[in-house]
């Protein structure tokens, strides 16, 4: 019964410790979107459903505007490569402090 109690006050630390960070973590996001902005290569998905809608549904077909269109969709698909390996990165080494933080803790509690 101690074993069960202890384990849960553990799992609870994990709720406190999102819970403490979870504002950090809103701000932060704010700033890495910031932070990405100059690195991104401003082009929107929208921007290209409009292109494929307006222009390439027309009868006469440039190739010039598919290989524009080509170009943007990779520019998008680029971006999200980017943001993904930033997050993917800053996560991965606030997760490990976390834990590390975490273990620590519950070390010095035995």
């Amino acid at each position: 019964m101690e074993q069960e109690k202890k384990t849960k006050e553990k799992i609870d630390m994990l709720d406190k410790i999102y819970q403490m960070r979870q504002e950090d973590i809103e701000q932060e996001s704010k700033q890495d979107r910031k932070e990405l902005e100059s690195q991104l290569n401003h082009i929107q998905l929208e921007e290209i459903e409009y292109q494929i809608e307006d222009k390439l549904v027309e009868k006469q077909k440039n190739s010039n505007e598919k290989e524009e269109i080509i170009q943007e969709i990779e520019q998008l698909i680029e971006n999200y490569e980017i943001q993904i390996s930033y997050y993917s990165e800053k996560n991965y080494k606030q997760g490990f402090k976390d834990g590390l933080g975490l273990y620590n803790q519950c070390i010095k509690e035995e």
